[in-house]
């Protein structure tokens, strides 16, 4: 069998065992459609971490300025001053080298600072992906009830536990784990339930703008090539 029927299968039996579950057995059809379409479209956890393709765009970029460089360091004096002689009217081979120094300096620094911000789009997504799901159990009526947190066999999976792993199924993640499963339920819970969440930070004229606001507009403004490379430049 391959993955691609495990996963169909698997889906079928999560939205089975979903629909058996008393909280949702008794709502509405309408409702009951509703509600595995809020979870199909509330997990923003992805597998792989963002932006790996410009951290590597950009240690490619100063590797190949260090070799440059070095490429060129190693001209004969009287090849050197040739070149040096012909870019005479625009910019001298000295002034290049150092160029190309700069560059590899400064592209390794920024490949730096993203691989930091990487680790908080992490987990500003996980976040979100916890509060949304949170918010849609919340407004199902479907207990946050969890048993462990890791190895959890098919007995103690909960109905709040399907519907995250139905979440992350849907947006293709490639690792699903129960304990994984458990902990969003947790996080989304812990969310929902801590008055810091709805407290207001500051407002922008007459919008007051909460710490929970203030979170998503952070991971949108991290997820923005344009504004990182605009900001770690500065």
């Amino acid at each position: 069998m391959t993955k691609a029927n495990e996963r169909r299968q698997f889906r079928f039996a999560l939205v089975k065992d979903i629909l058996r579950c008393e909280s949702v057995r008794k709502l509405p059809h309408d409702h009951k459609k509703l509600l595995f379409r809020w979870l199909a479209n509330g997990c923003s956890i992805t597998d792989t971490p963002p932006d790996t393709s410009r951290i590597r765009a950009l240690e490619k970029a100063a590797s190949d300025a260090r070799r440059l460089r070095a490429a060129l360091g190693r001209l004969d004096a009287k090849d050197a001053a040739s070149l040096d002689f012909n870019y005479s009217q625009t910019i001298p081979l000295s002034i290049r080298l150092l160029a190309l120094e700069e560059l590899s300096n400064d592209a390794d620094a920024l490949a730096r600072v993203i691989k930091g911000e990487q680790a908080d789009i992490v987990r500003l997504r996980k976040r979100r992906t916890a509060k949304s799901i949170a918010n849609t159990l919340a407004m199902f009526g479907i207990p946050f009830n969890t048993r462990n947190d890791w190895d959890v066999d098919e007995r103690n999976v909960t109905t709040a536990m399907r519907c995250v792993m139905f979440a992350m199924l849907e947006a293709d993640a490639k690792k699903l784990h129960w304990g994984t499963a458990a902990a969003i339920v947790k996080l989304g819970f812990q969310m929902l339930t801590d008055p810091d969440e709805e407290k207001v930070v500051f407002s922008e004229g007459e919008i007051p703008v909460t710490a929970g606001d203030a979170e998503d507009f952070r991971l949108f403004l991290r997820e923005m090539p344009e504004f990182n490379g605009i900001k770690l430049v500065e």
